[in-house]
């Protein structure tokens, strides 16, 4: 029967007064979500290990390449979540941050809409509102958005598949300029995903042409991933854009020539997935690799490969142990998601599980290899993948288990949020603690206010960064040089105005690998700074000759005690800064042979060999075990640490680094305080290498053994200048 009801009728009953009110809350319910959850959209410069911020900003601005002048865990585009506000970038800083907000916001609305049930409803605003927990960095919303987006596609075939995979391609693609973390982790659902719809393929009657028809679906998407990348690695658009010119040219030759000539031909049938249109974006990406290949600057092949060496020696050189309860919580957690997804899979939700299973398995590493103020990331960040996959059609029916599992999520979230000190860590605000302070939050209006924001933001570095500023006398020196800082106080640059030229891995302790270390060390090589600042100092309890062995040795080479400055320089807040300057000439190292070399059991003692006038390197092989590498790859590897007696008896313990210790450590003196640290600065440039803290005998330990193999190699190499 044909509705006769007019018009306006219908709409005056759609719009009754008890929808509109409810629209209208629902509405400002939104907007108040929106102010509360809204992340720090300023960061002022910080000084201390996290003055890398500041690099983020200042990199962009400046013809230096990612992947060829520096590496880093952030890429070109890392400015944009985690940047210092200058006064070139705090702009697109607030327009991007409120957009990757406002976007992720209304993906999850369309989810709440999209759950059923209450419980679920309620669940997922508790699991989204824990990935705005203040330690929760924007580019995990970027990969938590994508995988919300990815849940919702039923299947990857035909155009709307192509489309698909271009979208999340490009979105990945960008994801790995603001962070590779974040690349690989969007990236890597993708790809999970993609398997798992494969596997049903494979089992088809047809699965030649549909295999073939994934395949370039997965190009595609990688092709997208790659253009975005590429083009953003260039500092200028335009010119990135130009680079993808062959490529797109060749696309569109294939496309045209095939659907013109080949896809209506009978004997070319078996193939025709990848003939006409929709194969030339598989085209476009198998030829956008060779131009990849061949593009020298920037380069793209070495940011990939780069971000790979810091991906991969994160998990030795930064772990960091904590309390072995908080350890276990979380992988019984992990075991209790997996569990909840095997039950629950089937073979249309296989993809996305796997994707889920991969970013699980990514957040626990980066909750866990620095068992510090990291973990929040895991702990909040898990409730959004339970209900993500709450949400999939479950195999077998999971209501009693999964309610069980979400009331273990919100109970752990509630425990980090009001009592993190059970595991030893301080208190860290959370968005939803303001949740009862609606003035508070209406406040937050004012942080859009972009010009108001660099100002307040001004305030605070001007505030942050007076205390490390250097007399005038060591500023009118600096100002004409080029210079670089060690180990890590980027923040000393911005503070006193200094043209800094930096080196390729920008802190010393990121120097994660020997193949990072040495790169560096090359790169110190060919275009040394000017001047160094220079602190005898390092973090998680290591020697200051320990993070980039070769890279040091490099500076001992090259460099001096300034001749104007040979005492320290001094600010307020760092009493004991050194500046260095190139010598004339390198110093000329006496070459000798091989002193000695010894396999090591953990804890037996080595004495070194006492050779007057000279110093001794170390270069020190501590190899993973087959365990210790399934261990290190899924999570994360056990600290060493290397126990020092030295010559007049006391006694000092430092944690060294198996990935990067064969580069040679100096061994034989060992400085023990700043004021050691400069004598042997002195000691350097005087008769017969006269220096501080001598070492008589070391020895290895590890709280893990079963790690690393039994054996440690060590080879000894003497150090001597060769005399005038």
């Amino acid at each position: 029967m044909i509705n006769k009801i007019p018009l306006i009728d219908r709409i005056k009953e759609e719009l009754s007064p008890v929808k509109a009110v409810l629209g209208l809350g629902f509405f400002a319910g939104g907007f108040y979500v929106f102010l509360l959850c809204l992340p720090a959209l300023h960061f002022p410069i910080f000084p201390g290990v996290d003055s890398w911020t500041y690099a983020l900003s200042y990199l962009p601005q400046r013809d230096i390449s990612f992947g060829q002048d520096v590496i880093y865990t952030y890429g070109p585009l890392g400015y944009l979540v985690s940047g210092s506000l200058l006064p070139e970038n705090y702009q697109q800083i607030l327009g991007f941050k409120v957009m990757v907000h406002s976007l992720f916001l209304g993906l999850a609305a369309v989810q709440f809409w999209r759950i059923r049930s209450i419980g679920g409803r309620l669940f997922w605003v508790l699991s989204f509102l824990g990935a705005y927990h203040s330690l929760v960095a924007l580019d995990y919303l970027l990969a938590l958005g994508y995988l919300l987006v990815l849940s919702w596609i039923r299947d990857l075939r035909g155009r709307k598949g192509l489309a698909i995979a271009l979208l999340l391609g490009a979105w990945a693609g960008f994801s790995a300029l603001v962070k590779f973390t974040a690349g690989a982790m969007t990236f890597g659902a993708f790809l999970m995903y993609w398997l798992g719809h494969l596997y049903p393929l494979y089992r088809s009657k047809a699965r030649g042409p549909k295999l073939q028809e994934a395949l370039v679906i997965l190009l595609t998407a990688t092709g997208s991933a790659m253009a975005v990348t590429f083009v953003g690695l260039h500092g200028n658009l335009a010119q990135g854009l130009l680079g993808l010119l062959p490529s797109g040219v060749i696309a569109l030759v294939w496309g045209w020539g095939t659907q013109r000539y080949l896809k209506g031909n009978s004997r070319w049938s078996n193939f025709r997935p990848s003939l006409g249109w929709f194969g030339s974006l598989a085209v476009f990406a198998i030829t956008l690799t060779g131009v990849v290949l061949m593009t020298e600057r920037p380069s793209m092949l070495g940011f990939v490969l780069g971000s790979l060496q810091v991906s991969s020696g994160y998990s030795s050189a930064m772990s960091l142990m904590g309390p072995s309860a908080e350890l276990g919580l979380a992988i019984a957690m992990v075991v209790i998601l997996l569990t909840l997804f095997v039950r629950s899979v089937t073979g249309r939700s296989l993809g996305l599980f796997l994707a889920l299973t991969f970013v699980l398995w990514i957040v626990l590493k980066h909750g866990f290899v620095r068992q510090d103020a990291h973990v929040f990331m895991f702990f909040f960040v898990t409730p959004f993948l339970l209900s993500l996959a709450l949400e999939q059609r479950s195999r077998h029916p999971n209501r009693r288990f999964s309610g069980v599992v979400m009331l273990l999520m919100v109970a752990t979230m509630g425990l980090y949020w009001q009592f993190p000190g059970v595991f030893g860590h301080p208190e860290i605000g959370w968005n939803l603690s303001l949740i009862h302070q609606p003035r508070l939050v209406l406040n937050r209006i004012a942080h859009l206010d972009s010009s108001q924001v660099f100002e307040d933001v001004q305030v605070a570095t001007h505030h942050m960064l007076s205390p490390i500023r250097l007399s005038d006398e060591v500023n009118a020196y600096l100002e004409p040089k080029t210079v670089d800082v060690m180990p890590w106080e980027i923040a000393l640059i911005p503070a006193n105005d200094l043209n800094w030229q930096p080196r390729r891995t920008l802190q010393s302790y990121t120097a994660y690998t020997t193949h990072l270390d040495n790169w560096t060390a090359e790169g110190l090589r060919e275009q040394p700074p000017e001047t160094i600042l220079y602190e005898f100092v390092d973090l998680d309890g290591r020697h200051p000759f320990v993070s980039e062995p070769a890279t040091l040795f490099e500076v001992f080479s090259r460099y001096q005690l300034s001749p104007e400055f040979p005492e320290f320089i001094s600010t307020e807040l760092y009493p004991n800064l050194m500046l260095l300057e190139p010598r004339p000439e390198s110093r000329p190292w006496l070459a000798s042979p091989e002193v000695e070399r010894r396999s090591l059991s953990w804890n037996e003692t080595m004495t070194l060999p006492q050779v007057e006038g000279q110093m001794l390197r170390g270069a020190i092989a501590i190899k993973e075990s087959f365990l210790g590498k399934i261990v290190k790859t899924l999570l994360r590897a056990a600290p060493v640490r290397m126990r020092v007696t030295y010559e007049d008896g006391s006694q000092a313990t430092y944690r060294i680094l198996p990935t990067t210790s064969e580069n040679g450590i100096i061994i034989s003196h060992l400085p023990r305080s700043p004021e050691e640290g400069l004598a042997f600065w002195q000691g350097l440039d005087s008769p017969n290498l006269t220096l501080p803290a001598a070492v008589n005998s070391i020895a290895f330990e590890t709280d893990n053994p079963f790690i690393y193999r039994s054996q440690i190699e060590v080879i000894l190499t003497s150090v001597a200048v060769e005399p005038l």
